[in-house]
């Protein structure tokens, strides 16, 4: 499914947590690799031997291209074993709208990135290149947050079509990592009226009961239609588990609980990602999750 996969990098060991996981996907459907740096004015002194030298501009962003081009051929020769192909990149302009714009224009299946800094994904708020991504990303991004590998893939659902648009990006996460998957649904506490029960089966006896029965199992029965429908793509069974409360609070125990390292979610709503700064399920999944997060951005068409 990940064919090609763009890495941004800034020559930090942070930003290379993203290289080693984007290869092994690489390499599992045999596709190509795009290594992205984004220039900065980082050279404005150069040391001389009678103490420093100034750099203009210019010298600088020519200096700072020749460093990130030996940083780029570098970590390809490192890792020449791999079984798929290299592509790099330099490109100047903002950090966001270069990965955002180079995924777009490179036909890209997957972004991979590291956050950064020591508050991770509180960042956002301030208008971060990763929020900045994933707000206008043509395609799912990874986000890591530490070095750790893939041994539990976590998808949530919410019966939805938009929430079913996890499925396929979780899935080929889990195929190549082996890792075992949990589909998630949470439910809202809902409880249907004693009165509305009984006058059911004033119209029908034991309609009120079917009611009963249909409401409080269709969540299960919904997992387990997905399981079986998605079995097939997977190298272990498909576990389902079904909470009940907050649906945040719910996906962040089950996180825990069940150590997960990796949770998939797709975005819903006309505004996707803007709506986290209010308090969405995504958001706050995304602050408070261990581990990485797997955001799929439903197609624009799929959002009217």
């Amino acid at each position: 499914m990940f064919q090609k996969i763009l890495v941004p990098l800034d020559g930090s060991e942070l930003a290379e947590q993203a290289l080693e996981p984007a290869l092994m996907l690489a390499e599992e459907a045999s596709g190509e690799l795009l290594l992205l740096s984004i220039p900065y004015l980082k050279h404005l002194f150069v040391s001389e031997r009678a103490g420093y030298g100034l750099l203009w501009p210019d010298q600088s962003v020519a200096h700072t291209h020749e460093e990130l081009a030996a940083y780029l051929l570098g970590l390809q020769a490192r890792h020449a074993y791999a079984g798929c192909s290299w592509l790099t990149q330099i490109v100047d302009g903002d950090e966001a709208s270069v990965i955002v714009d180079t995924a777009a224009a490179q036909n890209v299946d997957l972004i991979v990135m590291s956050t950064h800094g020591r508050s991770g994904f509180s960042h956002w708020y301030f208008g971060s290149v990763t929020e900045k991504v994933l707000q206008s990303a043509p395609c799912p991004v990874l986000v890591l947050r530490e070095a750790r590998p893939f041994r539990h893939i976590l998808i949530t659902l919410d019966g939805s079509r938009l929430s079913e648009r996890a499925l396929a990006p979780g899935l080929a996460l889990a195929h190549c990592f082996d890792a075992p998957v949990t589909l998630l649904r949470v439910e809202e506490p809902e409880e249907l009226d004693p009165a509305f029960l009984r006058e059911l089966d004033t119209h029908e006896r034991g309609l009120g009961s079917q009611a009963y029965d249909t409401f409080y199992y269709r969540t299960e029965n919904y997992l387990a239609e997905v399981a079986e429908r998605h079995q097939p793509f997977c190298r272990q069974p498909l576990k389902q588990l079904v909470m009940s409360g907050s649906a945040a609070n719910e996906i962040l125990a089950a996180i825990d609980n069940s150590d997960v390292d990796v949770v998939v979610m797709a975005t819903h709503g006309r505004t996707g990602l803007r709506r986290w700064v209010f308090g969405s399920v995504t958001e706050k999944v995304m602050r408070h999750a261990r581990g990485a997060v797997l955001i799929v951005r439903p197609p624009s068409a799929d959002l009217v």
